[in-house]
């Protein structure tokens, strides 16, 4: 995948992420006392890894040639640490 595909996959990926996130805190607000503190500070962590992947994304973006390959790696580890962690956040929701 080339950069300028990868760049547009993410993006996208990060839409999908807004999405989900917003409405883990819509559900939140309606969980039971015991479990909304909780699970505010688990959407906090949620929207704080989305924004070092977005972070990173900038700067894959400024990146230019082949240096972008060099950042590649490490955003991938991100996106699949926030993609767990949201998974796990979805499924303690239902």
């Amino acid at each position: 995948m080339d950069r300028k595909a990868f760049i547009e996959k993410m993006e996208a990926q990060l839409k999908v992420w807004d999405a989900e996130i917003q409405t883990l805190s819509a559900k939140a607000e309606k969980a039971r006392v015991d479990l909304k503190a909780d699970l505010q500070a688990q959407i906090k962590t949620l929207v704080s890894k989305r924004d070092g992947a977005q972070k990173r994304l900038q700067e894959l973006r400024e990146k230019s040639g082949d240096a972008w390959e060099d950042l590649r790696g490490g955003i991938e580890a991100a996106w699949r640490d926030l993609k767990e962690r949201i998974d796990r956040a979805v499924e303690r929701l239902k």
